[in-house]
């Protein structure tokens, strides 16, 4: 697998880890609602633990790793490029650091036409 396909195998992980996180985090948030709204003195512990859930911990976990790897593999893409110049990747690496999303997007259209990627 090249390094292209690898950086786009995690970008979209991390795309649908972050989507199942947003789900089963406003799944847990309508259950945190409706448990209170059924009892009005809830246990502290367990109204967090809905929250908080095993599914929600795990995507958000996959969800970061899988994006920090993909904004490394960014990095080290366009660091190792010999066609960018280096006021250029400079640019992306700030890019990446600070707008890894918008910035890896722009990566997956531009990387091909530039010549980023061999």
């Amino acid at each position: 697998m090249s390094k292209y396909n690898t950086f786009l195998t995690l970008f979209i992980v991390a795309v649908i880890a972050g989507i199942f996180f947003m789900g089963f985090y406003i799944k847990g948030i309508f259950t945190f609602v409706a448990h209170v709204h059924q009892n009005p003195n809830p246990n502290p512990f367990e109204m967090l633990s809905t929250i908080f859930s095993g599914p929600v911990i795990i995507s958000l976990a996959v969800a970061l790793l899988s994006s920090l790897a993909s904004r490394i593999a960014g990095i080290v893409l366009v660091v190792k490029s010999k066609t960018v110049s280096d006021g250029e990747k400079a640019i992306w690496i700030i890019g990446f650091v600070l707008m890894s999303f918008i910035t890896s997007i722009v990566f997956l259209i531009m990387a091909k036409g530039k010549k980023f990627v061999e």
